[in-house]
């Protein structure tokens, strides 16, 4: 259904206009057939656009009357001087008023329908569906919001005009209430005038039946299904021409009649008449398209949306659609198209079909020439005005599993470059003459044409190009107009133009991405300069940095460092005065009591009202108005009492009686709360790393890479004493960053796009939006509003994907679930069942969210409950709460506010786009400058992630946690606001810190807050996606995977099959799991990097957000290394590879040790390592290379292609199993070294790439 926003304010007038009640059946006023009657042929109303009136009618829009309607000789039923209104875009419509209760107007069950009209669409508007007329659903605050009583309305569908008859049975939580049939029948667009009827007995769901042109349709309950339930009955008004939600009829209109009766195919068939019966559309004659001037020596292609069809050129009448983008190459070659943008800069779906043109003058020698054209679908070649070659539309139906397989193409010589999969392939002949006695031919124009995606298709091109060939010759050339280019049709040669290609295409995407969100800059502009005004009152205490006496800290300026030194101070001058043996009783005899059987309800949180993390908070009295602890009574300390009753702990675990004396001695003693005493090792700082080991930890952290071994020697030789300041900062700026941060977001968020069916938890492919957002630059408090806001498409990656939960029960309760971990520290894991026991917050906050998200009220599904029997059969009371009653509605509301640290809503409405769109409020409320909780989240984030643990622990619950050094929290929150929300500068501040750069020997993780200093980072193991891509990196190679999808011809929508492309870095592989298990739905090179991302860490099915990965070793780890595929072909000396170009351009066996050290391990070997491993490499090193002319080795045959389509044919498992048997078996060893060195060359890269070192930070 379409939900379009609704028309804008016009004009209105009262016009008297020809509303006529009749006693008998016209066609059109004036018309000559004979009237009847019958009960059949009375109309309840009629409206014929003509000069007689019976009743008045409001007019709104731009409606243009007196035009022509059906009129002889066409339709000779008709007067000579007909009229019919024309409805112009923008909402124009005619509002009938009912006349009040049970009106003849209204419909219920068992009351009989039928409406016809004559209808002739504009076919330039592109709005589906179009309402002809329907009564209810104007937008009448005085009604229900989805009253449609009846509507008859047109639906576009492939290229078609279709039936759609709707009605609503009231309100749901869902789109349940709704009740559409679709007819089968159909008319096409520019065929002059059709005559559409429908008839529906309510209550008798298979009594509905359409016509088209006198032609009876059956259709199908598309929506809802079929119900006897009544239709939602009310006083609204009938409009002809639009709804309030959109649904927008553009063209013309006459002879619109509703009757309380039920037609018959006999009396429909005889309302319409016309000669030589309905109009047919014919194909125009096909004619070259004017491209005007082209750039010289380039092929200029251009897409144009919302073609008429795609399996067919122009009808009479047609015109083709303006281009919405060009750009050129220089080639007739192309791969892909560019990616579609909304007016945010947010991908959104192509308009398909579209036409895609390919457009250049070239200037050939004289000669004959065959020329050749590859297509997946309908195309067309063009040499100047005739056309020389063409292929037809796709007209294959792909079916699920059984689909034959198909054999391997080949291309028409040897050496030539085959079609791709299910590529359509045809050839023409045509002549270049010299023009000239110096036998040089005039350029000719070339226009290539063809038509991508379309109902059911992808719209995608596959590789289409345009050849030629000399006549006798045996070689292929792609066609292009630049005379210096000359690309021969083989994969050696399209390989570089296939990658300089899609270079172009990202750029191209950038610029158009880029120009589009510009229409949002000024709003952003403004609200940055509000935000830095609010944040320097919000966070006014970072205005003065702390100042200390300096004993055990040393000198440091940056304020980062500042903060973090001034507690150390601050802790070592109160040791000096602590009691150290009260100190050590209590620290290591109370406390862990009290942590582990007390803090889970009253440490960080308050349950019953109490806090027992800090002797003040011991001292006061919970719920039951006794205090917890009364120093020196333990008797009448309610802790005391709790425990002794066998109250608390509320669990099976209970304190052993050595404990609670434990406990009853510190209270009768004083309940002293010492702080711990730390001795000067405890707190003095680490010492600061290296310059190379500096380098090796920045360049993981910010681009997921090691550098270089130019890149260190480089970084070496530079004497400027800011030199790690300027590597910070061009990091900065290297367009890897995106890659490297990608992992972080995708954990944060859950992205969890599937390959195949939906599973639990999955998503859409939304990592295309939050890479070209991190691309971009955007900053985080507008990357996270057009998040939340789930704009452009949900299934080629826009922030729509975010909204998709598969098998999700309620999918707006998971994602308001998941923004409010990620950006605000609020754990609503536990509500979307039940109240949380360990926290504030209840299952009615969760699902006031997800009603803000969903812009209407929720209910909890039945199965997100806690089923009553669990609490009839517990025999304590339990700790799990259900406040909601079943079936209630929860309204859409901001549930929290200050009593968590957040703004309230009114704070924030002004920084909505859409006042009454409550996903924008919230959207406004989470990222507002008002609220300081955003910004500290954040960058608290981003300081676990730089650190090892955060200031506040754990980073996505944030309830009743102290943070460490909330100063320094703070600092850095309110940087990020004065840097306009780039959260690039709190990652550069932090990496410019000493504390950042000190030696990784802290665990800071595992401290409570109190004892958190950050005297040095966490050491910390690199991520999985860092070990797979440095991997390669270091061996100058790159991933090897299939392209990730089951649908290589385009034949599936993205929605039901989806692709991800070939990864070029670890972030962007997925799930590989099959639910069905299949040898033939199995990628095998895609898996042998997976194994390994998943043996660290990495895991692609994302159920729920990750704040932070298990980075545990296990036996998997070591194992995936030493004798994983992936690495094993990593490290063979394979034919033409970098690992053999480097043995063999090496001088000497020290200067191979020292390359690959700096290579994989990012410094020079000790000189013990380079003696003994160049030792190995000496023998035979010499004589290591046989000869540089070896030949090549024999490439394995192409085994065919195994899809979605046919992977239940049995010999598609054989097939997959012997491409997994090819990627372990790896490839092939380069001729040219002697086996023997080989071998041990080989066996010293393995070495080291099995070095611990090599998987950790520095």
């Amino acid at each position: 259904m379409n939900r379009s926003l609704p028309p804008h304010e016009c004009w209105t007038r009262w016009a008297a206009c020809a509303l006529a009640i009749f006693c008998c059946f016209s066609p059109g006023a004036g018309g000559a057939q004979d009237a009847k009657q019958s009960e059949e042929s009375n109309p309840v109303v009629r409206l014929d656009f003509e000069s007689e009136t019976t009743i008045s009618w409001t007019e709104k829009g731009s409606l243009i009357r007196d035009q022509e309607g059906p009129r002889p000789p066409e339709f000779p039923d008709f007067s000579p001087n007909n009229h019919a209104i024309r409805f112009q875009p923008g909402g124009a419509h005619l509002i009938i008023a009912d006349t009040g209760k049970a009106s003849r107007l209204d419909f219920g069950n068992d009351d009989r329908l039928s409406i016809e009209a004559w209808v002739q669409p504009d076919p330039n508007s592109k709005t589906s569906p179009m309402m002809v007329v329907g009564k209810g659903r104007t937008g009448n605050p005085k009604f229900a919001k989805d009253n449609q009583n009846w509507a008859l309305r047109l639906v576009a569908e492939q290229g078609e005009y279709r039936l759609s008859f709707l009605f609503s049975t009231g309100q749901s939580a869902n789109s349940s209430h709704w009740h559409r049939w679709t007819s089968n029948l159909a008319f096409e667009p520019n065929t002059g005038w059709h005559h559409i009827a429908v008839t529906y007995r309510f209550g008798e769901p298979d009594s509905v039946r359409g016509w088209i042109d006198g032609q009876p349709t059956d259709g199908k309950w598309d929506m809802g299904g079929k119900t006897k339930l009544p239709p939602i009955e009310d006083d609204d008004d009938v409009w002809v021409g639009t709804a309030s939600v959109g649904n927008q009829y553009v063209g013309l209109l006459d002879g619109i009649a509703l009757y309380r009766s039920a037609f018959t195919d006999a009396q429909v068939a005889g309302k319409f008449q016309r000669l030589g019966g309905p109009r047919k559309s014919t194909l125009a004659p096909e004619v070259v398209a004017e491209v005007g001037e082209l750039p010289a020596g380039k092929v200029q292609f251009s897409l144009h949306q919302t073609l008429p069809k795609a399996n067919r050129w122009l009808n009479e009448g047609e015109t083709f659609p303006s281009a919405s983008t060009t750009w050129t190459s220089d080639t007739f070659f192309l791969k892909q198209i560019p990616q579609y943008y909304d007016d945010w800069g947010i991908r959104d779906d192509w308009k398909s079909p579209l036409l895609l043109r390919a457009a250049g003058d070239v200037r050939l020698p004289p000669g004959d020439y065959r020329v050749w054209i590859r297509a997946r679908g309908l195309s067309r070649l063009w040499i100047q005005d005739e056309i020389v070659a063409r292929t037809g539309p796709v007209d294959r139906k792909s079916v699920d599993g059984e689909q034959a397989i198909t054999p391997v193409a080949t291309g028409p010589y040897e050496g030539v470059l085959p079609p791709g999969y299910h590529q359509q392939e045809a050839f023409g002949k045509f002549q270049v003459e010299a023009t000239d006695a110096s036998a040089i031919a005039s350029p000719f124009r070339v226009i290539f044409e063809t038509i991508v995606g379309g109902p059911g298709q992808r719209t995608e091109t596959g590789e289409i190009l345009v050849a030629i060939e000399p006549i006798g010759g045996e070689m292929l050339y792609l066609l292009t107009p630049n005379n210096s280019l000359q690309v021969p049709l083989t994969e050696q040669s399209v390989a570089p133009i296939r990658q300089q290609q899609a270079q172009e295409i990202r750029h191209i995407d950038q610029l158009n991405r880029r120009e589009r969100a510009k229409s949002q800059d000024a709003y952003w502009s403004h609200r940055h300069g509000e935000s830095k005004k609010i944040a320097s009152a919000l966070f006014s205490s970072t205005a003065n940095l702390p100042s200390f006496e300096r004993r055990l800290t040393p000198e440091a300026s940056h304020p980062i460092d500042r903060y973090l030194h001034a507690k150390i101070e601050s802790v070592w001058k109160e040791s000096q005065t602590t009691d150290k043996e009260l100190s050590s009783e209590f620290h290591n005899k109370v406390l862990p009591i009290l942590r582990d059987h007390c803090f889970r309800c009253h440490g960080d949180k308050d349950k019953g009202g109490l806090r027992l993390h800090a002797r003040e908070d011991a001292l006061k009295a919970g719920e039951s108005e006794n205090a917890a602890v009364k120093p020196g009574n333990a008797d009448e300390s309610e802790l005391i009492l709790q425990i002794e009753s066998g109250s608390m702990p509320p669990t099976e675990s209970k304190l052993s009686e050595e404990q609670i004396q434990v406990l009853r001695g510190w209270i009768n003693n004083g309940a002293h709360w010492p702080p711990m005493v730390r001795n000067e090792t405890e707190l003095t700082p680490s010492e600061k790393i290296s310059d190379l080991v500096f380098l090796r930890r920045a360049s993981f952290d910010t681009i997921g890479l090691p550098p270089s071994p130019s890149e260190i020697q480089q970084f070496l030789a530079d004497s400027n004493p800011n030199k790690r300041k300027a590597a910070v900062e061009r990091y900065m700026r290297d367009p890897r960053f995106a890659d490297h941060w990608m992992s972080f977001w995708q954990d944060l968020l859950a992205e969890n796009p599937t390959l195949l069916n939906q599973s639990m938890g999955s998503t859409g492919p939304f990592r295309w939006f939050l890479y070209e957002a991190l691309v971009d630059q955007k900053p985080l408090d507008r990357m996270v509003t057009e998040l939340i806001l789930m704009r452009g498409s949900s299934q080629t990656g826009g922030s729509a994907a975010f909204a998709l939960a598969g098998e999700s029960d309620s999918p707006m309760a998971a994602k308001a679930g998941i923004i409010s971990s990620a950006f605000l520290g609020i754990d609503l894991q536990c509500a979307r069942c039940h109240d949380s026991p360990y926290h504030s917050t209840k299952q009615r906050d969760l699902y006031a969210l997800a009603a803000m998200l969903d812009r209407k009220a929720t209910t909890v599904p039945k199965t997100s409950r806690v089923p009553d029997a669990f609490f009839e059969k517990k025999g304590r009371e339990s700790l799990i709460k259900v406040t909601l009653r079943p079936d209630e509605s929860i309204a859409r509301d901001w549930p929290f506010g200050p009593d968590q640290g957040l703004p309230q809503a009114s704070d924030c409405r002004g920084w909505q786009f859409d006042s009454d769109d409550s996903r924008d409020l919230l959207a406004a409320i989470v990222t507002a400058p008002q609220n300081k909780r955003f910004p500290r989240v954040f960058v608290n984030r981003i300081w676990m992630r730089l650190m090892g643990a955060g200031l506040v622990e754990p980073a996505d619950d944030w309830e009743g946690k102290e943070p460490s050094h909330p100063e320094l929290l703070d600092w850095l929150a309110n940087r990020l606001v004065q840097s306009e929300y780039d959260w690039r500068e709190v990652v550069k501040e932090i990496m410019l810190s000493d504390a950042y750069q000190r030696q990784a020997v802290s665990s800071n993780h595992e401290a409570a807050p109190a004892e958190r200093f950050f005297l040095a980072p966490d050491q910390r193991r690199l991520s999985a996606e860092q070990i797979v891509d440095a991997l390669h990196h270091s061996f100058e190679l790159p991933i090897d995977s299939e392209e990730l999808t089951f649908v290589h011809d385009g034949q599936r929508t993205l929605g039901q099959r989806q692709t991800l492309g070939v990864p070029t870095r670890a972030w962007m592989f997925t799930s590989l799991n099959n639910e069905r298990d299949r040898p033939s739905l199995s990628l095998p090179r895609a898996a042998a990097i997976v194994d390994v991302l998943e043996a660290f860490g990495w895991t692609g099915s994302r159920q729920k957000p990750i704040s932070q990965r298990d980075h545990d070793a296990n036996l998997l780890q070591p194992g995936m290394i030493a004798n994983g595929v992936m690495v094993k072909n990593l490290t063979r000396s394979a034919w033409n590879s970098p690992v053999s170009r480097i043995a063999i351009e090496a001088r000497s066996p020290e200067e191979l040790v020292d390359t690959w050290y700096l290579r994989i391990l990012n410094r020079l070997p000790t000189p013990e390592e380079r003696t003994a491993l160049a030792g190995e490499l000496a023998q035979g090193f010499d004589g290591r290379v046989i000869s540089l002319d070896s030949p090549r080795p024999e490439a394995p045959k192409p085994l065919p292609l195994v899809t979605w389509f046919n992977h239940l044919v049995p010999e598609t498992s054989s097939i997959q199993l012997e491409h997994e048997r090819r990627v372990v078996e790896g490839p092939s060893v380069d001729p040219r070294l002697s086996t023997s060195w080989r071998e041990v060359y080989e066996d010293f890269l393995w070495t080291l790439v099995n070095q611990p070192e090599l998987v950790w930070y520095p």
